[in-house]
C-alpha cells in the first residue's frame, strides 16, 4: 500500500484549498517502514483475506439510513478514474465518514449540503467555485480500496466546508487574505485524525457494509501512523506558544506548509479528543467576512465572538495554546 511522507502544495488560494499526498509508487514498499507503518499493512492484508467470510452486525447505513446530521447533506460521486471499485462503494464509505464526523458538527435543518465528489490526480480539494446546481464540489486523490484514504482526504475537505472557507473577502484581484488560513488547515487537518479514530471505534462494532467487516483496525493505524512522524513533535519547544513563536512569520507567508499545520494539529486533536462537542464551534469560523485579513489575535478574537457561549470554551482552550489572553468580549455580549 502507498503509505509515506504526507505533505501539501500551495497554489492559488480564490480557486481551491489543495492537499497534496506524497507517498511511494504503488507497489513499493518503504524504505524504512515505522512500527505503525508496519502494523497497518499487516491489518491490511489480514482485512483482504478476512473480507469473504466475515461476518458481523452492519450499521443501518447499508439499508441507506443516516444520521439527522447526514440526512442533510447529500453526496454524489461520478464516475470516473477511481480504479476497481464502483463509484457507490465510495459513496456508502463517504456517507458514514461523513455520518461520523458531521454527527459532532451539526448542520443546521435550514443549509441543507449538496458536494459532488470527483477523482483527479495531483491533490485532493475543494473548489470556491460551485457546480450548476450550486453544490460543493470535492476532488479526491485516493484510488482503489485504500478507505483509509477516502477517510482522511474527505473529512479533511468537508471541515473546510462546515467551517465556511469561502465565506471570506476578496480583493480586486479576486484573491482571498491567506494569513491566518494556516490554522484553518491545521484544524482540518485535526479533522481528519478524529475521524479516523472515531471510524475505528464505530466500525468495530457496526461496519456500513459487509465489505468492510474487519476493516475498523485499519483507521486507528493509519492515525497512529500520522501522529508517529517525528516531525509533529519538535525537539526542544516545550509549549506550542513557544513553536508559535518562532514560525508565526513562516505559517502567515506560506499557510500550505503541511508539517507545520500537522504540528498544531497534534495539539488540538487533544482538545478535540477530550470533548468531542467542541466541533461544533467550527460552524462559527470565518463567519466575519473580513476575518481572514486581520491579525491572528483578532481572528480568534472573531470567533469567539461568533460563538454562543457554550462554544466560547473551545475558542479559550485554543487561544492558551497559542499564548495568547482572551479579548474581553464586547458589550451585549456574555
Amino acid at each position: 500500500m502507498p503509505l509515506g511522507e504526507v505533505m501539501i502544495q500551495r497554489h492559488r488560494p480564490t480557486v481551491y484549498h489543495t492537499t497534496f499526498y506524497r507517498t511511494t509508487s504503488p507497489g513499493t514498499p518503504l524504505r524504512h517502514p515505522t512500527p505503525c507503518a508496519t502494523a497497518l499493512i499487516g491489518l491490511l492484508l489480514l482485512w483482504l483475506t478476512q473480507t469473504a467470510t466475515a461476518t458481523a452486525a452492519v450499521s443501518p447505513l447499508e439499508s441507506g439510513e443516516t444520521s439527522p446530521e447526514t440526512a442533510a447533506m447529500t453526496i454524489e460521486v461520478e464516475a470516473g478514474n477511481w480504479g476497481a471499485v464502483h463509484p457507490a462503494q465510495i459513496q456508502q464509505l463517504l456517507t458514514a465518514v461523513a455520518d461520523t464526523f458531521v454527527r459532532h458538527v451539526g448542520v443546521p435543518g435550514d443549509r441543507p449540503l449538496r458536494i459532488r465528489v470527483l477523482p483527479r490526480t495531483g491533490s485532493p480539494r475543494v473548489l470556491y467555485e460551485r457546480g450548476a446546481a450550486g453544490e460543493y464540489l470535492i476532488h479526491l486523490t485516493a484510488r482503489e480500496q485504500r478507505w483509509y484514504q477516502y477517510a482522511y482526504q474527505f473529512s479533511h475537505e468537508i471541515c473546510h466546508i462546515l467551517s465556511n472557507f469561502d465565506h471570506k473577502d476578496r480583493d480586486a484581484l479576486e484573491e482571498v487574505a491567506t494569513d491566518n488560513q494556516w490554522f484553518e488547515e491545521s484544524l482540518c487537518e485535526t479533522a481528519s485524525l478524529f475521524t479516523l479514530r472515531r471510524l475505528s471505534e464505530a466500525w468495530a462494532q457496526q461496519p456500513p457494509g459487509r465489505n468492510w467487516v474487519g476493516y475498523a483496525p485499519i483507521f486507528a493505524e493509519y492515525a497512529d501512523h500520522l501522529l508517529a512522524q517525528p516531525h509533529r513533535h519538535p525537539v526542544g519547544m516545550a509549549t506550542l506558544q513557544r513553536w508559535f513563536e518562532a514560525n508565526r512569520p513562516a505559517l502567515q507567508a506560506t499557510p500550505y506548509q503541511r508539517q507545520q499545520n500537522e504540528v498544531v494539529a497534534t495539539q488540538l486533536l487533544q482538545l478535540f479528543e477530550r470533548d468531542p462537542r467542541h466541533w461544533r464551534t467550527i460552524a462559527y469560523l470565518n463567519q466575519d467576512t473580513a476575518s481572514a485579513a486581520k491579525s491572528f489575535e483578532e481572528y480568534l478574537s472573531d470567533w469567539q465572538n461568533a460563538c454562543p457561549p457554550p462554544q466560547r470554551p473551545l475558542v479559550n482552550q485554543t487561544l492558551a495554546l497559542f499564548g495568547i489572553t482572551p479579548p474581553q468580549a464586547p458589550p451585549g455580549v456574555f
